[in-house]
């Protein structure tokens, strides 16, 4: 048996190895390691959104307070709080497209 020959089995044999790692990997690991990968991007977001949440609610909650102690009459401290409670919907939304990547509409 030649020289030629050792090398070109040994070759033929390195080709069908990467082929059936290849193959594993796309089947096999590849979507495993996107459901385990998207998981966990579900799992940070939700944890983003809360935090995102609470901060809001201290904001609003503060923001109502300060508005309450001096604000003279009832209709200024209706208006503000409307005015706060639209702007920190907002301010979620916002943030809450900016983590989901979307786009605000025209």
């Amino acid at each position: 048996m030649s020289v030629t020959w050792i090398v070109a089995a040994a070759l033929l044999s390195s080709f069908f190895t990467l082929l059936v790692v290849s193959v594993w990997a796309h089947f096999y690991f590849q979507p495993r390691l996107r459901d385990s990968l998207r998981r966990e991007l579900d799992e940070q977001v939700e944890k983003a959104a809360q935090v995102l949440s609470d901060r809001v609610e201290d904001g609003v909650q503060r923001g109502l307070k300060e508005g309450v102690r001096n604000l003279p009459s009832k209709e200024l401290l209706e208006g503000a709080s409307r005015k706060l409670a639209r702007s920190s919907a907002e301010m979620v939304s916002e943030r809450l497209g900016n983590i989901f990547g979307l786009k605000d509409k025209p």
